[in-house]
């Protein structure tokens, strides 16, 4: 009980600190769109409520996914506006900061989650994302949500429901978490338990999961007559991050009026034409898959409009400085069975973006995990220094 009561205070400080900071941030920001994807999530909020549909577009109609715009037309609707869906994104990553103690509480050790959780409070990159009409919070939240209930499916079958179910949304928001699906249910086969409790559990996850994508399966069915679990991007990202004059990141250089092709046709062309220019010049892309994990992995930020040594220096002094310890807290627990999802996640969302579109704005949902490791690697670098440090002084 006075376990629970501790905890129960360290969640609630954790989350009130969270939202006076991240709100603080907020008020700062003018009610305008900073970015090109929020005026594109603009343009389906207002088509959805146009009687269109929750399109971008008339060409691009199964191009974004649905959750996070769906969720910010509540706001619009309730007349909230920016503002309101501002207050919402504050709201969800003061949730996601405590979680983040309860994991690294679960996984390793208190001091690893409180610290952790600390940290989570007054990182940069959670707190930045809040301002802006892009799905980086939402998605944040469903990953690190869906992590917490993984970490605790020995408890009861029915976190099995929930993992589908907070799954589903999360490859609702992002169709990357969809991509991920097979590896968790590897993950749950090669545990040790008898085959037959195994399948139940995997058949569960699978059918919940299956439940909460279905009716954007349907919609697309109905409007592609294709099965299309995520989105029509695919092919648009993957021609972007890999074209001959593609660095590895955004690159907008699109052949003439493919926009104006059907959308599953386009997606299928851009693919193709994708694997042509990699089959006619694998040199390069041996060279874009380095670029791009140095991109996805890159201390400072790649866009110039953020080189300025004012974001240099926070982003050195939150996930630079970081970055020795999380390497050694990695190789350290790469036997420790509940670090196997963040190690198969950090390195999954690595290869995803080596082989598509990398930036460190698509870094973001592995970076409550990044912390983690890296407070446990700190801690392990403590257990080692300060008793050479003792007998030293011992000694003289």
């Amino acid at each position: 009980m006075e376990k629970q009561q501790e905890n129960r205070k360290i969640v609630l400080i954790l989350f009130i600190a969270s939202f006076v900071i991240r709100l603080i941030f907020i008020l700062t920001l003018k009610k305008e769109f900073y970015f090109d994807d929020e005026s594109e999530y603009y343009r389906m909020i207002q088509n959805f409520f146009s009687g269109k549909g929750l399109i971008a577009g008339e060409h691009i109609k199964g191009f974004r996914p649905p959750l996070y715009p769906l969720i910010a037309s509540i706001f619009y609707y309730f007349k909230l506006g920016l503002t309101g869906i501002r207050i919402f994104q504050v709201f969800l990553s003061s949730l996601t900061v405590p979680l983040i103690y309860l994991i690294g509480e679960k996984v390793f050790s208190k001091k690893v989650g409180i610290v952790s959780g600390i940290i989570s409070v007054f990182y940069p990159f959670f707190i930045f994302y809040n301002g802006f009409l892009l799905t980086e919070t939402l998605f944040l939240f469903l990953v690190v949500l869906t992590f917490y209930i993984f970490v605790n499916l020995e408890k009861n079958i029915k976190y099995y429901i929930f993992a589908g179910i907070t799954l589903g949304l999360a490859g609702l928001c992002r169709p990357t978490m969809q991509s991920f699906l097979p590896f968790i249910l590897f993950l749950i086969l090669i545990t040790k338990e008898a085959v037959k409790p195994k399948l139940q559990k995997s058949f569960i996850l699978l059918l919940f999961f299956s439940l909460t994508i279905s009716p954007w399966v349907i919609r697309n069915y109905t409007l592609f007559k294709k099965v299309i679990p995520g989105t029509t991007m695919g092919g648009y990202v993957f021609w972007e991050g890999n074209n001959p004059n593609s660095d590895g990141g955004p690159c907008q250089f699109f052949p003439e009026n493919i926009m104006s092709v059907e959308e599953t046709e386009r997606d299928q062309i851009l693919y193709k034409m994708t694997f042509d220019v990699i089959k006619e010049n694998p040199k390069r892309f041996v060279w874009l898959l380095a670029n791009k994990f140095k991109r996805f992995w890159n201390i400072i930020p790649n866009a110039l409009d953020y080189t300025k040594p004012l974001y240099k220096g926070i982003s050195i002094m939150s996930f630079g400085v970081m970055m020795p310890f999380f390497l050694l807290g990695f190789f350290l627990t790469l036997k420790k069975r509940g670090a196997q999802f963040m190690h198969l996640l950090i390195v999954f969302f690595t290869i995803f973006h080596m082989v598509f579109l990398a930036s460190i704005r698509y870094r973001l949902p592995i970076e409550p995990f990044y912390i983690i490791l890296a407070v446990y690697g700190f801690f392990k670098v403590e257990e080692w220094v300060i008793p050479t440090i003792k007998r030293e002084k011992g000694g003289c």
